[in-house]
């Protein structure tokens, strides 16, 4: 009888030793690096190519005045105003369209990388409170360097991450830029946040959002 029994359960035993032997499956985290946040684009040619550092180095300046100088002119800002107004003219005659380098540039920073999305992922960066004024934070921005944000132009959108906390705990930060691990859904998903400054408050645009399931200190 034992014999008969021992015989029937000959196959499921095998079948049980095999799955025990089976190797564990690999995490179906993936971890990223901010590269992997910009999509690969088609080369595109740089209109300023053929023109010396100084020329370069001068069109970028009004390059950025006309980006970042605020709509209103004031008496603070009028000489730089002045500026981007008298180079405008003679840098169309050399057939530099500074607003659509602007424009390019910024079409270009706000493509995000649709592969990512809904992938579980894990980052690593810096952690740049929405709001400054406690110590404890549920979502926050997740930014490739520090100084992100505050006093410069930020990053391109694609590399901002939204990160909300899946959990309504905490996380204690003791700095800015902290620097973190974060561990959680990642969703391709533009957006535009507030961030409160000490000497004011900022609009960010931001093309990507995180469900933050882990939240991990970390060591660059």
């Amino acid at each position: 009888m034992k014999v008969l029994v021992m015989k029937r359960l000959l196959p499921l035993i095998t079948l049980l030793l095999c799955v025990n032997a089976l190797p564990c499956q690999s995490s179906d985290i993936k971890e990223i690096q901010w590269d992997n946040l910009i999509p690969k684009l088609p080369a595109q040619d740089n209109p300023l190519a053929g023109l010396s550092e100084e020329e370069v180095d001068f069109i970028e300046y009004i390059i950025y005045l006309r980006e970042f100088l605020p709509k209103e002119v004031t008496p603070e800002n009028q000489e730089y105003y002045d500026e981007v107004n008298n180079a405008l003219p003679e840098l169309q005659k050399k057939d530099i369209d500074v607003d659509k380098i602007i424009a390019d540039r910024r079409n270009r920073n706000s493509a995000v990388n649709t592969e990512l999305d809904n992938q579980e992922i894990k980052l690593a960066g810096y952690l740049l409170p929405l709001d400054l004024s406690g110590n404890a934070v549920t979502d926050f921005l997740l930014v490739p360097y520090v100084g992100a944000c505050i006093h410069t132009p930020p990053p391109p959108q694609n590399q901002i991450v939204y990160a909300v906390s899946a959990t309504p705990t905490p996380y204690e930060v003791d700095e800015l830029f902290k620097p973190v691990s974060v561990t959680g859904r990642l969703q391709v998903k533009s957006s535009s946040k507030e961030l409160y400054l000490s000497d004011g408050s900022s609009d960010i645009n931001i093309g990507y959002s995180l469900s933050v399931d882990r939240i991990e200190a970390y060591r660059p």
